[in-house]
């Protein structure tokens, strides 16, 4: 019986990659497929106490089944470290790529967050609610993802901040490697500062957030699966799942604070376990992913900007022709969750899909024009 190691990775004794293989286009569809599950974890966390609201339903239906759905979030942060690690590694330390990384992280991020913002903003200034004002100071952080202590228009958007200060992070260790390593430090003793009431102040309390903690378990996650081959890749993947909801059990019993740093270390290995296995099987060709894992993983992102509009406006229109009481709570919930679903993927094909293939040409002519005005060697 051969012993149970964990060996470096060698790309000779890998299957080969088929013309269709999401390996040979870097797509990992398996981790795209729990991003997508990771977003209806949300959807049902979210739907749930908007649902709740005395206007509606009056309680959080299924009461607290799906209380830790929020932890759909660290699985974003721990999956976000993993991707950006595993498509850029050969960046860092590389100054020249900068450009292209962040361009490529800017324009997945910003443009359908605008559009979907600038909805927000349109319903607010349409519903003529006075607990809506909207002010500069608020709108142009909004619109920039900077951090603010009364939290984005968009109120989901607040993961995002984070993620941009994870991309500057990146975008520094590209320009300059050791300041990566740098701000690895930097960002285990700033939330161990947090953890101990050393800091005050919303932007103090932002750096030291201990879902900075998650981007590193990510980042060390894309690492291992690029260095070392893991045994047994699905069941590690399969563990990771168990745990996951294990601990989503365990916070739904009061064991310990949700989003405290318990949480963050619970959610965020057992989330670097489900990716470091799917990620390994995918690679190794034993993972395969359906058309609607992949769909649910391609429309995650629209998904999550949308569900909470589409949610309250489902649940205003419903209240408004009376049909919200002889439907029970499970139902009102199911129907809820569908429409946003349906509300994200049309979003998806309709909005996202176009602009990404626009800003695809935008940046392929751009390329072109640079290359036609780029001087030729002279020389023999």
């Amino acid at each position: 019986m051969k012993p149970f190691v964990i060996r470096r990775a060698d790309l000779s004794d890998r299957p080969p990659v088929s013309p269709g293989s999401p390996l040979r286009h870097g797509q990992l569809l398996g981790i795209q497929a729990g991003r997508g599950i990771a977003a209806l974890l949300v959807v049902f966390y979210h739907a749930g106490r908007m649902l709740s609201l005395p206007q509606y339903v009056g309680h959080i239906p299924l009461g607290n089944v799906f209380s830790f759905g929020h932890a759909g979030v660290d699985f974003f942060f721990v999956l976000s470290g993993f991707i950006i690690t595993y498509v850029h590694h050969g960046d860092v330390g590389r100054p020249d790529r900068l450009s292209r990384f962040a361009w490529r992280r800017l324009t997945r991020i910003y443009p359908i967050y605008w559009v979907v913002t600038a909805v927000v903003v349109l319903l607010a200034l349409l519903s003529h609610d006075e607990t809506q004002n909207l002010r500069l100071d608020q709108i142009v952080p909004s619109l920039m993802l900077l951090p603010y202590e009364g939290g984005p228009l968009l109120g989901v958007a607040w993961t995002l901040e984070h993620e941009m200060l994870f991309y500057l992070a990146f975008a520094l260790a590209i320009l300059w490697r050791p300041v990566g390593v740098a701000l690895v430090f930097a960002s285990l003793m700033l939330v161990a500062a947090g953890q101990f009431g050393l800091l005050s102040g919303y932007l103090s309390e932002f750096l030291a957030a201990p879902y900075h903690l998650e981007f590193l378990m990510g980042i060390l996650s894309a690492l291992a699966v690029l260095r070392f081959r893991f045994p047994l890749p699905r069941i590690l993947a399969a563990v990771g799942i168990v745990a996951f909801v294990a601990a989503g059990l365990g916070e739904n019993a009061n064991l310990f604070a949700a989003a405290g740093i318990v949480s963050v270390f619970l959610f965020g290995l057992s989330s670097a376990a489900i990716i470091i296995g799917a990620a390994t099987a995918e690679r190794l060709g034993t993972l395969r992913v359906g058309a609607i894992g992949a769909l649910l993983g391609a429309a995650s992102y629209s998904i999550y900007l949308t569900h909470t509009v589409t949610i309250g406006l489902t649940a205003h229109v419903m209240a408004r022709l009376g049909i919200i009481s002889p439907i029970p709570d499970w139902l009102m919930l199911l129907m809820a969750v569908c429409a946003a679903i349906a509300g994200g993927l049309a979003f998806h094909w309709i909005v996202e899909r176009p602009l990404g293939v626009a800003l695809r040409r935008l940046a392929d002519s751009w390329r072109r024009h640079r290359a036609k005005r780029t001087p030729l060697p002279i020389g023999p």
